[in-house]
């Protein structure tokens, strides 16, 4: 058994064609995304919620199953991509003795499983700063964390040619500040770069490389010497279909952690999605240029005959950030309050997806509360292994139970079952101060010091708001999606 696991940066809870409410006008083209969703071999998780609300714990807790804090990861790791050997010497990285997703392939008794990571990781320095008399980090790589392979960024990048602005051709006319959201962290020494406005000039952010492991540097990394074009996310489709057809010639089993970084500010398209939108081109746009990569794997994967015996798990790392391009971020949360950094439900609830053909057999509205913690124990139940340190406290919880159990049947055609089995133990999260936990029936959510996200102020949903929500979300049928999921086409 193969095994995918998926994590977007920042994407809604409704930042998707099947979960928006199409009659605003604001809502992506996702149809790759969509059928992930829906298939009769999925299982779609209403109430699936981010580790914390802001980036690097949530990659701890999925790579770990269990709290963000237990491993010390307390917010977004400091890392800045223009020097990163100079910027990140005060944080702290993932600790090398944590059980992990990929070491738990490794133990795995079905075979020499291939590991691989690549896209986001900002878990860490990716390797130490000797150079630095005041280094006070530590370095954590995926090397040290059960990855054979990888190639990533220290933490975010552009979704759209990141690292333009790391091979510079100092114009002398570059031409006019192109129209984007984000002005002042423009210069002018890139080459046909995309920065926003769908359009290419020389205008570009600043470089955020890509780094993988070579033993040959001093450093035991080296940086992309290549130019990254156009989607970002082609970019780490076709590193992992390099890693898949290797794996296939070695017949081996694999697990691979794609870490994508759609849809995280600046989030410019490409000129033929950014074309595809009248509203909110530029954030609609990116969406709709991750799911056609989103489709290409899934379609690779197809093609190499391995798309039956291999599991997806598809999350977010929390919820939408406003970012300068979408001022309304309703259209990205739907119903839900607040946005990114809020333990509100706008911070925290995200997407979540397993699909699983051969283990699936009938779609599954899953309404259990889940976590992104839960992605370590499922892989270690699919794959029959046991932590390292079996007396270390698991928040996480295996959701195999919830794919193969028998369920309420559903008069919809093709069939569906609905699967509301309490959770075996309440959640609890806690970020910056806050708490909240959700009762193991997900009745009940008890928050202390709940606090404004990256978003304007918003009031409590309306009375009638929240009873649609509730039944618009908690479906007995499978969900149908919108009668128009397109997008608007610019004029």
């Amino acid at each position: 058994m193969n095994i995918i696991t998926i994590l977007t940066d920042d994407q809604g809870f409704t930042d998707a064609g099947f979960a928006c409410d199409n009659s605003t006008g604001m809502c992506p083209s996702t149809p790759n995304l969509d059928a992930l969703a829906l298939s009769d071999s999925s299982a779609l998780f209403h109430r699936f919620y981010a580790a914390a609300a802001v980036c690097s714990p949530t990659r701890a807790a999925l790579l770990t199953g269990r709290s963000n804090e237990r491993s010390c990861i307390m917010t977004a790791l400091t890392c800045d991509q223009e020097d990163p050997a100079a910027t990140c010497s005060m944080g702290k990285g993932l600790p090398w003795s944590e059980f992990t997703t990929a070491k738990a392939a490794k133990k795995a008794t079905g075979g020499d499983y291939a590991t691989i990571m690549l896209g986001k990781w900002h878990l860490g320095d990716l390797w130490a700063k000797t150079d630095l008399p005041s280094y006070k980090g530590n370095f954590s790589s995926p090397s040290q964390h059960g990855f054979d392979e990888w190639v990533l960024t220290q933490a975010e990048a552009s979704n759209s040619m990141p690292n333009c602005g790391c091979f510079p051709v100092n114009h002398t006319k570059p031409g006019p500040n192109p129209a984007t959201a984000y002005p002042g962290e423009l210069s002018p020494h890139g080459d046909a770069c995309v920065v926003g406005g769908g359009v290419t000039s020389d205008w570009c952010f600043p470089c955020t490389n890509y780094y993988y492991p070579n033993a040959s540097d001093p450093r035991g990394v080296h940086e992309l010497t290549a130019r990254v074009p156009g989607n970002d996310a082609e970019f780490i489709v076709d590193r992992f279909e390099g890693f898949l057809d290797r794996t296939l010639a070695a017949r081996r089993p694999f697990y691979a952690h794609l870490a994508f970084h759609a849809i995280h500010e600046p989030h410019p398209a490409m000129p033929e999605f950014y074309d595809l939108y009248e509203n909110d081109p530029d954030y609609l746009g990116a969406l709709t240029m991750f799911d056609a990569q989103l489709g290409r794997l899934m379609a690779l994967l197809k093609r190499r005959g391995v798309y039956s015996n291999t599991v997806v798990l598809y999350t977010s790392d929390n919820g939408p950030h406003q970012g300068a391009e979408r001022t309304d971020i309703h259209f990205s949360t739907g119903f839900l309050r607040q946005c990114k950094a809020s333990i509100f439900e706008g911070g925290i609830r995200v997407p979540g997806i397993v699909h699983a053909p051969g283990l699936i057999t009938a779609f599954r509205n899953v309404t259990t509360v889940a976590f992104t913690g839960d992605f370590l124990p499922t892989i270690m139940a699919l794959l029959g292994v046991e932590s390292d340190h079996p007396n270390w406290a698991m928040d996480g919880v295996s959701l195999l139970p919830l794919l193969t159990a028998d369920a309420l049947s559903s008069s919809s055609s093709p069939p569906s079952l609905t699967v509301d089995t309490p959770r075996s133990k309440p959640l609890g999260l806690q970020w910056a101060g806050g708490s909240a936990i959700i009762d193991e029936h997900g009745r009940y959510k008890l928050m202390s010091k709940p606090n404004q996200g990256q978003c304007d102020f918003q009031p409590p949903c309306a009375p009638r708001a929240r009873a649609s929500a509730t039944k618009a979300h908690t479906p007995h049928r499978k969900p149908r999606l919108a009668h128009a999921p397109g997008p608007q086409i610019r004029r």
